[in-house]
């Protein structure tokens, strides 16, 4: 018995051929246990001769193992005949059933039902291989042993039948599997050419070794090797068969040769080791084993890396690529599915959210069992091989697939397991598959991913639901603005802010009131504007920055800041000492510094000493505002977080943004905000700013006056040394000045040469209100009458207030040039530099779907002697505009049904060129672009009463603006 179980175990060969034999037996069984449980893909009528193929193809193995052992010479010859006789009929049944098999495949749109002639071929080659080998004499006669694995085969007359049969059986079946391939579905494509693939390499393995070799050199030593390469075949065909998504031969042979050569790296060693008998060589074994444990992962990666850029020629396989753009997901999962895409070579794909309609149902109502991914071409196989209930459930699918221009659905969960999003997607070319490695790295991606797509998802409900709220707080800001408008109108019908006619005290009061209440409103909606531009994804645009006066703004919002008291209004210490200019937006400075002085105000009550104290510095790299409280202060380890979003301390409706706002405001400056402090002494925050170019600044400030006053013509009366100052000035503006030291003399010159508008001293206006009271009259004529007359100070002159239809705005900054041209640059944005007049009967169309907005408007017209027409839509404003006259068109850009660009596309073409200004709330760049190539001008809300008439003048009184009206570009002001 001994001597038995050393002649089986004494060749690796044999034990070689022995496990390929049990692993094809696995294979079988496994492979029978799919079918029983009803696995999609495998039919029964394929199942049957597929298992038996494997079967015999097993005792082949087995049967050839024999001539490898040492069984070979430890039994007669006889036994090796038989045993010879056993594999070719283990072999010839294989073949046989193999060529059943492929003709199943291509019978598929037959119901599987194979031709009769195909039934009598088979049924024949059983019959030859039964008769040739179990007829003693026909195929083997004889076999000489000589040692394990050495032997020659005695072949009888009927051997060339035999095997001629085998070739035959062989050239059929690799027929009908390209055959198959042919299918017109694409899935059974693939499979086929893995069947392909299996048969060729059997076919060329058993022509070399059975027939070539045995022939030419009469040696039978390497009969093994096809039986061995059997299991190639069987494990192809079988995978094909029990699986519908496949692996790219470019990345199976990236892994397979990634972990053969780590493989090596660790075996060739310790063999060359082994074979040289050392000393100690078990311990060596143990030491080594240990190391390779150690160091497997580490070098299979690094091997990996190699191996995949010379496959792949880039850094990341499939998997790899996809799997990296987690990081993509973090930041927007719109950008990511674009980034996605591309590496899958999509043509098509998006997230979409799951919600209640049908289309979503059909593909949620498939995620269960095994199925975690929907693939169109799986789908469409499977409906060949499943019952008739599943296969109309399936086609259901397939076509919500195809209505979707989807071929890939992956379901996205979230932390409760449930399906939230679905991401369908599909391929550039129709003819390309996802490969089981895409679909792999998309399932790791999406199991990471999820929680981001799930979180921004809810951020844009919150998105949706704050702009939604945003929206609805504006309008009644819109309709309180409108009122106090009114009521300043009405009861006041002051223009200068002075209440000087006024005697009653309770009137100036309530006059302060509204005004307060008016620049609060205002105020208020400029901050809505910048949440929605927020919530929009916009961002903090820089495209309408602009240069300011730190100064003038703090002062600014210092007034329009609500003091709980005038206490606390008197706790704040302002000095407008080394200000500064600075590129940024006013709204945003604003709300940086009204966020600031609100947290420190807030702890006014609970510490009655503490003061606020403003101030500014200047220095070479760049400028700086100081505010300092000496309020609580705060604690060190709470300094390093108070800039975090959503971090907050001390106040119970805070919600911690505010601070971490403050800092994205002041980046979008060029600055920083720097804050320190010491507990319970004083906090200290510090605004810093670039220093502004000065030049520059002065290019910008008068390349924007000039659109506006380039070839005008003014009359300057002033002082000598002041008059020529500023006749160098608007000279530099392309201004044609006349200048004089006289009124009279200068009175008497518009009277001879009308000018655009008059700057006069105002010691000189003084000196000579008759004369300025006399042009008013209309004593010079009418075109001195309406002509503007600005003012100013000369350095120790004491201001004094003149109404405003004898003077319509001053001029700052004289001998600075910047401060002069922000003070010109102020009056022409008010429109003082219009016409006295100018728009009195001028018809103006004003397009809005919100009764607020064109009440406002209609309210800032009508008061300058502006006819107003509204309409509601853009259907009803084509209709008004066929009907009368108007000379310019005041248009809404998103309104329901016809949009502001499509109404003003159709007015284009029925009146021409009619001014049309855009009037909206939105100033983003696919806007703007879409305004200036069909309107003039754009503001965008809201706007003040200035802005609008400034703009009126513009294209409806400025002559030299409305030659170029048809091709400037539109100027937005906010």
């Amino acid at each position: 018995m001994h001597e038995f179980i050393q002649a089986i175990s004494n060749s690796y060969l044999a034990i070689f051929l022995v496990a390929i034999a049990g692993i094809v037996a696995v294979w079988a069984t496994n492979f029978a246990h799919a079918l029983a449980k009803n696995r999609s893909g495998i039919t029964r009528p394929l199942y049957r001769p597929y298992t038996l193929y494997t079967m015999f193809i097993s005792a082949w193995i087995l049967s050839n193992a024999y001539f490898q052992s040492g069984l070979l010479v430890y039994f007669s010859d006889h036994c090796a005949t038989i045993m010879a006789l056993a594999a070719n009929v283990f072999s010839g049944l294989a073949f046989a059933f193999a060529y059943l098999f492929s003709c199943r495949l291509v019978s598929e749109r037959e119901g599987f039902q194979i031709k009769r002639w195909h039934w009598l071929f088979f049924q024949a080659t059983c019959l030859i291989t039964l008769v040739t080998n179990l007829v003693p004499g026909l195929n083997v006669v004889s076999v000489d042993v000589y040692d394990i694995g050495n032997f020659v085969i005695r072949f009888g007359p009927a051997s060339g039948v035999f095997f001629g049969t085998l070739i035959l059986l062989i050239i059929m079946t690799l027929t009908n599997f390209v055959l198959s391939s042919r299918s017109k579905i694409k899935l059974q494509q693939i499979k086929a050419k893995y069947m392909v693939l299996g048969m060729v390499a059997f076919i060329v393995s058993t022509f070399m070794a059975h027939f070539l070799i045995p022939v030419l050199f009469n040696d039978f030593s390497i009969a093994w090797v096809p039986p061995a390469l059997s299991i190639i075949e069987a494990l192809l065909v079988g995978y094909a068969l029990l699986h519908n998504r496949f692996y790219s031969s470019r990345y199976i042979a990236m892994t397979s040769l990634s972990f053969i050569l780590n493989a090596a790296l660790y075996i060739v060693p310790i063999s060359f080791l082994t074979m040289q008998h050392l000393q100690m060589e078990s311990i060596l074994f143990v030491v080594w084993t240990v190391l390779a444990g150690m160091f497997w992962s580490r070098s299979h990666k690094y091997i990996r890396q190699h191996v995949n850029r010379f496959f792949y020629k880039e850094k990341g396989n499939p998997v790899e690529n996809i799997c990296n753009l987690i990081g993509e997901f973090r930041y927007s999962t719109d950008q990511a599915v674009v980034q996605l895409n591309k590496v899958l070579n999509a043509k098509f794909g998006r997230i979409q959210k799951v919600s209640n309609n049908a289309e979503n149902n059909v593909f949620l109502s498939c995620f269960h069992g095994d199925r975690s991914v929907l693939v169109k071409e799986e789908l469409e196989y499977e409906i060949k091989h499943e019952e008739p209930k599943v296969q109309e459930e399936l086609r259901d699918v397939t076509r919500a697939m195809v209505n979707a221009g989807t071929s890939l659905v992956l379901p996205i969960t979230n932390e409760k397991n449930e399906v939230t999003h679905l991401y369908m997607v599909s391929k550039e070319k129709e003819s390309d598959l996802f490969s089981s490695e895409e679909i792999m790295g998309l399932q790791r991606l999406f199991d990471e991913a999820n929680r981001f797509i799930v979180t921004e998802d809810k951020v844009r409900k919150s998105q949706v639901l704050a702009g939604s709220i945003a929206h609805e707080i504006r309008n009644p800001l819109t309709k309180i603005k409108y009122h106090f408008e009114r009521i300043d109108a009405d009861m006041f019908g002051v223009e200068n802010g002075s209440l000087a006619p006024f005697a009653s005290q309770d009137m100036k009061k309530l006059y302060q009131e509204l005004s307060e209440g008016k620049k609060a409103v205002q105020l208020g909606t400029r901050f809505i504007d910048a949440i929605l531009d927020e919530l929009r994804g916009d961002g903090i645009s820089t495209s309408l920055f602009s240069y300011y006066s730190v100064g003038e703004l703090t002062a600014q919002a210092l007034k329009d800041f609500s003091f709980y008291s005038e206490d606390h209004r008197h706790r704040i210490d302002l000095n407008l000492k080394d200000d500064f200019f600075f590129h940024g937006s006013d709204t945003l400075y604003s709300f940086v510094l009204l966020n600031l002085l609100k947290n420190a105000v807030y702890y006014f009550d609970s510490h009655p000493e503490s003061r606020v104290r403003i101030h500014f510095t200047q220095s070479p790299d760049g400028n700086a505002v100081h505010m300092v409280d000496t309020g609580p202060g705060i604690s060190a380890e709470m300094l390093s977080y108070i800039f975090d979003e959503f971090y907050t301390s001390g106040k119970k409706q805070g919600n911690g943004l505010g601070l971490s706002y403050c800092k994205r405001v002041m980046e979008s400056f060029g600055g920083k905000i720097h804050c320190s402090s010491v507990e319970g002494e004083f906090t200290e925050f510090v605004l810093t700013f670039p220093a502004v170019d000065q030049q520059e600044q002065d290019e910008e400030t008068q390349g924007r006056i000039k659109q506006y006053v380039a070839g005008k013509s003014c009359l300057v009366v002033a002082q000598t040394e002041t008059g020529s100052w500023l006749s160098k000035e608007f000279g530099a503006l392309d201004i044609k000045v006349c200048f004089t030291n006289d009124v009279e003399t200068g009175f008497t010159h518009e009277l001879n040469q009308p000018v655009d508008f008059i700057v006069l001293e105002q010691s000189m206006l003084e000196k000579d209100i008759g004369l300025v009271k006399a042009l008013r009259a209309g004593d010079l004529g009418h075109h001195a009458q309406v002509t503007p007359i600005l003012m100013f100070l000369t350095n120790g002159s004491e201001p004094a207030k003149f109404s405003e239809h004898l003077v319509q705005g001053e001029i700052e900054g004289i001998f600075d040039k910047l401060g002069f041209l922000r003070s010109f640059d102020n009056l022409i944005d008010e429109g003082k530099l219009a016409k006295l007049g100018s728009l009195i009967g001028k018809r103006v169309l004003v397009v809005d779907d919100m009764q607020v907005n064109r009440m406002l408007v209609k309210a800032y017209l009508t008061s300058e002697g502006i006819t107003v027409d509204e309409a509601s839509s853009g259907d009803e404003a084509i209709q008004k505009v066929k009907k009368d006259n108007f000379d310019l068109i005041l248009m809404d850009i998103h309104m329901p049904g016809r949009d502001g660009i499509e109404t003003t596309h159709e007015i284009r073409r029925l009146v021409g060129p009619i001014p049309v200004v855009a009037l909206s709330g939105e100033y983003s760049e696919e806007v703007t672009l879409a305004i200036r190539e069909i309107m003039q001008d754009h503001l965008v809300k809201p706007i003040t009463k200035q802005q609008l008439l400034k703009t009126l003048t513009k294209w409806l009184v400025d002559s030299f603006e409305s030659k170029k009206k048809t091709q400037n570009e539109p100027d937005i002001r906010h």
